[in-house]
């Protein structure tokens, strides 16, 4: 059983979720499910502002330990009983979260980005352990999954703040059981279980089949429990659990061919989209990849490398070159992948890789998901990897 945090006085409940990959997901549906639970609840993530009503707008972040306390109160005002937050580096980095006092941290693992920033893995970790040394409640409590990468690290972190631990998976405090897949009425496909609380055995419908979204869904279900909703309402209202735009998105498909988004930009990332989309391809996985300039140039040859460890054929393209050369970012990515095509403009890429796939195949196109501009020297180009699928999909 999870021990709920004791509800504070004065302010509302607060959520945060740190890690590398997997932010948004948690945020935004930690979110959905607090309002499922009958909290009135708010929300910061990439995706934008999400207020108490349902109005969403772009969240500009100000570099002042005063914006999320202005937010908060903001929110407040218009009835919040509980925000979720997505606690991203340069939050942390910056002091944004001096003022706020979480109830409940979670960490989706900790991988190897933003050293162009940092310096070093070290110092990046050490910015994203300030949620649980410094701002989680000293009696708040931390949620990570068994096998969180660097999880020691984020275990110590939570310990010396003095914080309880929910963990998420096998062997853990929250565990699905019996899971089994499912098609719906519509053709989808989702994943049937038991979803175990302690001693608690709720029967649970998840809207994922794939490894990672489940986790995260896990996640941020263990979060809400631990902010004081019942178990039983959060395991019935998973089923309804949108996740965020551009995250393993199915754009559609055509003549037995599926065309995917995701916003994997890091190694880790990487793997983890190309495991998913590979478990469940009866064909080739055709990748669409690049790397982001003036970013941590050392992850570009590991990037290419697990792109042709785990893809058919791997179309090498530009992401965000910013102000860099595209085609030494290029060059670079295409040292673990020598046998890639190469093709520099973004749109042409993607078409590329449709023209040469056959039924059965998946075409992913990974880097940017939902975001609707490129980032060309100093000019923001407009350019969104899902309309150029929809386009090729709409073709006659």
């Amino acid at each position: 059983m999870i021990q709920p945090v004791t509800a504070p006085v004065g302010r509302p409940l607060v959520s945060a979720v740190t890690g590398t990959n997997g932010k948004t997901t948690v945020a935004t549906a930690t979110l959905q499910l607090l309002r499922a639970a009958g909290l009135r609840a708010a929300g910061c993530d990439s995706t934008g502002i999400d207020d108490v009503h349902g109005a969403v707008r772009p969240a500009q972040f100000r570099r002042s330990a005063q914006f999320l306390p202005d937010l908060i109160a903001e929110q407040v005002a218009l009835g919040a009983e509980a925000i979720s937050l997505e606690a991203f580096v340069g939050i942390l980095k910056d002091g944004l979260l001096e003022h706020v006092e979480v109830d409940v941290a979670v960490c989706t693992g900790l991988e190897r980005d933003h050293l162009d920033v940092h310096g070093s893995l070290e110092a990046y970790w050490g910015a994203k352990l300030r949620l649980f040394e410094e701002h989680l409640r000293p009696d708040g409590v931390a949620v990570l999954a068994t096998d969180c990468a660097q999880g020691d690290l984020v275990r110590d972190a939570a310990a010396r703040r003095g914080a309880r631990l929910v963990t998420v998976g096998p062997g853990g405090d929250v565990v699905l059981e019996e899971a089994e897949e499912v098609a719906a009425a519509d053709g989808a496909v989702r994943l049937e279980g038991v979803l175990c609380v302690g001693s608690q055995r709720l029967p649970v419908l998840l809207p994922t089949v794939h490894a990672v979204a489940v986790m995260n869904l896990l996640l941020a279900a263990s979060a809400v429990i631990a902010l004081g909703a019942g178990p039983g309402t959060v395991a019935e209202a998973l089923a309804g659990v949108a996740p965020p735009p551009g995250r393993l998105e199915v754009i559609g498909r055509r003549g037995g061919v599926t065309a995917m988004v995701d916003t994997a930009h890091n190694p880790a990332a990487l793997r983890t989209a190309l495991t998913a989309v590979r478990d469940r391809t009866e064909g080739r996985v055709l990748l669409v990849v690049g790397a982001g300039g003036e970013r941590d140039r050392a992850k570009r040859a590991p990037m290419g490398e697990i792109a042709a460890e785990l893809a058919d054929l791997v179309v090498l393209t530009d992401d965000n070159p910013r102000r860099e050369p595209p085609a030494r970012i290029r060059a670079e990515v295409r040292e673990g992948c020598p046998d890639s095509i190469e093709v520099p403009r973004r749109a042409d890429a993607i078409r590329a890789a449709w023209e040469m796939a056959r039924s059965g195949d998946v075409v992913l196109v990974a880097g940017k998901g939902d975001e609707t501009e490129q980032l060309v020297g100093t000019q923001r180009v407009p350019h969104d990897d899902r309309a150029v699928l929809r386009a090729l999909l709409a073709r006659d």
